[in-house]
């Protein structure tokens, strides 16, 4: 298991029947009763933002005979009276790992949690814990799950979905591309994977409506309000194109991400890492020394 795949350093002298778990997003409750099966009931925490939902899981686990911790919290700030922990999973998606999650584990201890961006939600992310909160692991194939929730403020209605790219009202810089924007955004989950990474903010949706163009791409990024549209006209197949505006010329910074993706082999997901320390991410390709990204 990616979870549970060595443990880690335990202080000496700590007397533990068995990994001790931290499970983020309760949900029904079924990881966590799956967690207690193997470890038992005292070695598991999970974590729930909804109390309603937490309330369910603890009723679900009860029912099936099951007792871990549960907490109504949020998943970033972690629970550190549980730990340290051998092992943090989470059952929802990230676009980074909160520092806490490595701080709360113990050295040699794993991290595994389902990956997004903007632009892909793909792939999970299984890190090993070193000192000094540092963490350092890689990216595998398949996993895709629902982002993160972060508490609200009282009053402020339902929880903003996704957000939508929105076509702003500046006027735009056109061009043309001979990249077809089915290349970028069609499905190729590797090179999509490659593009949330290095095109952080972005999103995309499909406009096959006829009302633009027969189809259109949209990409934007909601923080800084810049977009781009790339249009198929239905019959050239070489030549797409382009508007876009804002302070980001996203287009650019897509066909600068997809190049560079060639450029290193078209690598697939399995090929990428992940070094964090404290707040400083950096993403690479086979080596730290080949970096794609760093925020």
């Amino acid at each position: 298991m990616l979870l549970l795949a060595g443990l880690g350093d335990r202080p000496p002298g700590r007397e533990i029947a068995g990994p001790r778990v931290m499970e983020m997003g309760a949900g029904t409750g079924f990881n966590a009763g799956l967690l207690c099966a193997l470890l038992g009931d005292r070695q598991v925490t999970t974590v729930e933002l909804d109390p309603v939902l937490a309330a369910g899981a603890e009723a679900n686990l009860k029912a099936a005979g099951y007792a871990p911790r549960v907490v109504v919290g949020d998943a970033a700030d972690g629970w550190p009276s549980g730990g340290p922990y051998d092992a943090v999973l989470a059952t929802f998606s990230v676009d980074h790992v909160p520092p806490v999650w490595i701080t709360q584990a113990l050295h040699g201890g794993r991290i595994v949690t389902p990956w997004t961006s903007q632009w892909c939600r793909y792939g999970t992310l299984a890190l090993t814990v070193g000192r000094q909160g540092r963490a350092e692991g890689r990216f595998h194939s398949f996993a895709s799950f629902m982002q993160m929730a972060r508490p609200r403020t009282a009053g402020a209605g339902p929880a903003p979905g996704p957000p939508a790219p929105a076509i702003g009202e500046s006027a735009p810089e056109r061009s043309s591309t001979t990249l077809s924007p089915w290349a970028v955004a069609g499905g190729d989950l590797d090179a999509e994977f490659h593009i949330g990474l290095a095109v952080p903010g972005a999103s995309f949706a499909w406009d096959t409506s006829g009302a633009h163009a027969h189809t259109r791409l949209e990409a934007a990024d909601t923080t800084t309000g810049s977009w781009a549209t790339v249009d198929y006209d239905g019959r050239t197949s070489d030549a797409f194109t382009v508007a876009q505006a804002g302070p980001r010329r996203l287009w650019d910074e897509i066909t600068a991400a997809y190049q560079g993706w060639e450029q290193l082999g078209r690598p697939d997901i399995d090929r990428y890492g992940l070094s964090s320390a404290g707040r400083a991410t950096t993403v690479w390709v086979d080596s730290p020394a080949t970096l794609v990204a760093a925020r």
